[in-house]
């Protein structure tokens, strides 16, 4: 599939033919619908090739009564004739695959979990946005010897106005400064709508919501999980959550060596969700409030840093399951640092916003929401 035109073969269920039965290329994607209508049956597997549209598509056949199955892009390109890789060759190698069994199948978020993967990478860019125009900034200091002081927030107007007062600056210096100002404000004021959008969809959500009560985990952890992970149900066990999400320590043994090594966490899963969780674990082993601070300095005797905190991301991640699975119980005393937490999240949100929520204010909001998680399973 591409955005403007795609490639279809069709292929029989026994293997033993391998010959498609036809073949057609350059099609228009915008004529989706009437082409399936025409040429597809009900009882036809569609099969998808997993890319950036490829959940739409995939909705659009499901609309139509069809079954369609996106499959995973790294292990099918890996099975591929190094010769005349155009559509029409890969449509028949994809449907092959697929027949094979060789390939793995991706699981199809629903829309409300799309929108939130949504949400999520746009507040990613945002950040990525602020922190770059905070470096452009410094960078144009840099160039002309101002060092501000240690502590100053370009995003308030009094690390602008400290920026500006450092030094005599030309007409045309300070026009580069106010833009590059303006831009960082843009970005800041785009970041905190999207936090103050997770934390609603995180309230109107009170089993996601309840990853509150698991130290190291707010309002960015809790909206990461709820939108890469979806549905929580279609893990079985907590092991297969931690592997999802690229945590499992990975195992290389081979021939005579019967020990192997281990080749560590990372290259597969869900980084953006994986990042997240180990940053939590490296606040663990500071925090010493954290349930996982003594456990996570004992392996630190023994281990590198990395790897305990990867252990310390492993526990929470077990944790998460076991909460969203309902096997905590429930919660039956409000500590200072939940409290604290649910206080952030309220200033987070803002007044307006709690109060087109239905709050009065931050302790009505603060209220329900212990309320809330207290009767969560």
């Amino acid at each position: 599939m591409h955005p403007d035109v795609f490639a279809a073969a069709a292929l029989c269920v026994d293997a033993k033919k391998q010959n498609a039965d036809w073949v057609q290329d350059r099609l228009p994607t915008a004529g989706l619908e009437g082409w399936a209508k025409k040429r597809l049956r009900k009882e036809d597997v569609i099969v998808l090739e997993a890319s950036g549209n490829s959940f739409e598509v995939a909705a659009r056949l499901h609309a139509l009564g069809h079954t369609a199955i996106v499959l995973e892009s790294a292990q099918a390109g890996k099975i591929r004739d190094n010769f005349c890789n155009d559509d029409r060759h890969s449509a028949v190698k994809l449907a092959k695959v697929y027949r094979s069994g060789l390939a793995k199948e991706v699981w199809q978020p629903d829309a409300r979990t799309r929108e939130h993967r949504e949400v999520f990478f746009a507040h990613r860019n945002a950040v990525k946005d602020a922190t770059r125009c905070r470096n452009r900034i410094r960078s144009f200091l840099n160039e002309h010897c101002v060092r501000l002081k240690p502590g100053v927030r370009l995003s308030e107007p009094a690390g602008e106005a400290t920026a500006k007062a450092a030094k005599a600056w030309t007409a045309l210096q300070n026009e580069l400064l106010g833009e590059a100002f303006e831009q960082l404000r843009q970005a800041e004021t785009r970041r905190k709508k999207l936090e103050r959008l997770m934390v609603k969809e995180l309230v109107a959500n009170p089993r996601w919501a309840s990853l509150w009560r698991l130290m190291g985990i707010r309002h960015r952890v809790a909206f990461a999980l709820m939108a890469m992970v979806g549905d929580a149900h279609r893990f079985a066990t907590a092991k297969k959550l931690v592997g999802y999400l690229g945590l499992a320590p990975r195992k290389t043994q081979s021939g005579n060596d019967k020990k192997g090594h281990d080749g560590g966490v990372g290259k597969f899963g869900r980084g953006e969700v994986r990042g997240l969780l180990i940053q939590s674990a490296h606040n663990a082993l500071i925090e010493r409030q954290s349930p996982w601070h003594k456990w996570g300095w004992r392996l630190l005797v023994k281990k590198h840093r990395n790897q305990a905190a990867a252990a310390i991301a492993r526990k929470i991640a077990v944790a998460a399951w076991h909460l969203l699975m309902g096997h905590f119980t429930p919660l039956l005393e409000v500590t200072d640092h939940l409290r604290t937490k649910l206080l952030r999240l309220a200033t987070v949100l803002g007044k307006e916003a709690i109060r087109s929520l239905g709050f009065a204010d931050r302790e009505a909001f603060l209220q329900a929401q212990i309320k809330s998680i207290q009767l969560s399973p």
